[in-house]
């Protein structure tokens, strides 16, 4: 048996510019078995994670189920309680957004001391980050709460806000009514003018620019010409 030349690898071993990653892990054993080990750590963390955080937020829809129940049957105060629970143990869950607009408007039907409650909730609830139809939500139920306390100012301010947040035109020319109308009661009748003339300007073709145009006339104003849906082809 001939000996292999000087420029041919032995039979088995890896070719030139390849490693032996067979004899490799023979040598670093130790060390692929700790980045295997945390490899897999990771993932069984992530893993618990994934399914903590949807297990918390099946449970907090269970939760805001039951409270629109009891809200739905009339049973306020409970309706009321449920949700500050549910809140407060599902924090950062949709259900627990969508909680708080509906604590808000539990509270603002139960009226008295609940007002104010309502009020300063979602004052507090709009500082923070959320999807922008729980916010539009939320600044329209906080004005409606400024103006059950007479403060038709900061009122007509919650309900421009909800007309810039939220994606839907038919809720932005509602909240700008909403303006309006609590424009018109502190008695700012340009202000109130231009609240309606935005709604039929931006909305001119969704029902509520007749509104708009009555509300103008009952003010001065001097209302544009309908506007009319676009027929296919021009």
């Amino acid at each position: 048996m001939t000996a292999p030349t000087g420029g041919q690898a032995p039979t088995g071993a890896a070719p030139s510019g390849e490693r032996d990653w067979g004899q490799w892990f023979k040598e670093h054993s130790r060390e692929a078995l700790f980045v295997i080990g945390g490899a897999v750590v990771v993932a069984a963390g992530v893993w618990l994670y994934v399914t903590s955080e949807a297990r918390k937020q099946a449970f907090a829809e269970q939760a805001l189920n039951k409270a629109r129940g009891d809200a739905e049957a009339g049973d306020l105060p409970l309706a009321g309680y449920d949700l500050t629970q549910m809140i407060d143990r599902y924090a950062g869950t949709k259900a627990a957004d969508e909680g708080a607009v509906l604590l808000g408007e539990v509270r603002l039907i139960q009226g008295g001391t609940q007002v104010d409650a309502a009020v300063k909730g979602l004052q507090a609830f709009v500082e923070k980050r959320h999807p922008d139809y729980i916010l539009g939500a939320a600044w329209s139920l906080l004005g409606g709460g400024l103006e059950q306390e007479g403060k038709f100012r900061d009122a007509a301010a919650a309900y421009r806000k909800a007309e810039t947040v939220i994606p839907y035109d038919f809720l932005k020319a509602q909240y700008l009514l909403d303006a309006g109308r609590t424009l018109a009661l502190a008695g700012d009748s340009a202000a109130a003018r231009a609240s309606y003339g935005e709604v039929l300007e931006k909305f001119g073709t969704l029902n509520q620019a007749a509104e708009a145009r009555v509300r103008l006339g009952e003010l001065g104003g001097t209302a544009p010409a309908p506007k009319t849906e676009p027929t296919p082809g021009d």
